[in-house]
């Protein structure tokens, strides 16, 4: 699909020397972006250019990898941009900011807010539109839900439950909406805790699909692409593998 809205954004000098190039048609990189930024980005559209721009940043530790060989190479392929990973926030956080009011004019038209998105974070309209709903879970996936192992009275955790997490309760019921559509069985509910960073309590929204079944069926319609739940989900194939070994030789004794 087309995207109409290309020949009214602008290339600022800055960005014609980076070689910065504006994709003109819709793809699973995109929706795959959008979902990421959905998830961890932060959009702030400016009068000037200069102050425009996209950050994006998460655990820097254990998401390193996922900044580095996923998203740095897929603005590469995407943007013709070489995105600079580096520590922010006093070395709390790892990603990128990228100052382009063009490239964040771009993301805002594809449908991700400006500013405090956790009310209006959503799926955006032209996703769905172009029914690219599977690689924008994707990318929200690979940035704010988690795969979680769970002991379910045995010695070590190797029950599986994949968990979506939001402060919006739209983005939490359109995702579980799709996946119920798609054969999943979501468990949804509302959390509500005090984040001693604001002084004041917060209520989030989450859903779950628990189970080796579902984990499968999410692996082979969803999947993840961050190394951190691609570990995770290694992990869990080998405690299943070894707990259905032990359950047979149980059986066979």
């Amino acid at each position: 699909m087309k995207l109409n809205f290309i020949s009214k954004i602008e290339l600022s000098k800055r960005d014609r020397e980076k070689g910065l190039i504006l994709p003109e048609e819709i793809s699973e990189d995109l929706a795959y972006l959008c979902g990421v930024l959905m998830g961890d980005g932060h959009l702030s559209v400016k009068e000037t250019k200069k102050e425009s721009g996209i950050k994006c940043v998460g655990h820097p530790i254990d998401e390193k990898d996922f900044y580095n060989h996923v998203l740095q190479p897929l603005f590469m392929k995407n943007f013709n941009l070489k995105v600079e990973m580096k520590l922010y926030d006093g070395n709390t956080t790892y990603g990128f900011f990228i100052f382009s009011k063009a490239l964040t004019t771009f993301f805002k038209e594809m449908g991700i807010p400006v500013g405090r998105k956790s009310e209006k974070a959503n799926i955006p309209p032209l996703i769905k539109k172009c029914r690219m709903e599977i690689p924008f879970i994707r990318g929200l996936a690979d940035t704010d839900f988690c795969l979680t192992l769970k002991k379910r009275y045995k010695t070590i955790p190797y029950y599986p439950v994949v968990v979506g997490v939001s402060k919006s309760k739209i983005l939490i019921d359109q995702v579980s909406d799709y996946l119920e559509k798609l054969g999943f069985r979501p468990s949804k509910d509302m959390r509500k805790y005090f984040d001693e960073r604001v002084n004041k309590d917060v209520i989030t929204y989450a859903f779950q699909l628990y189970g080796h079944d579902q984990l499968v069926k999410w692996m082979k319609t969803i999947s993840f692409r961050s190394p951190k739940h691609m570990k995770k989900y290694e992990l869990w194939k080998e405690r299943k593998l070894g707990h259905s070994w032990k359950r047979i030789k149980e059986m066979k004794g």
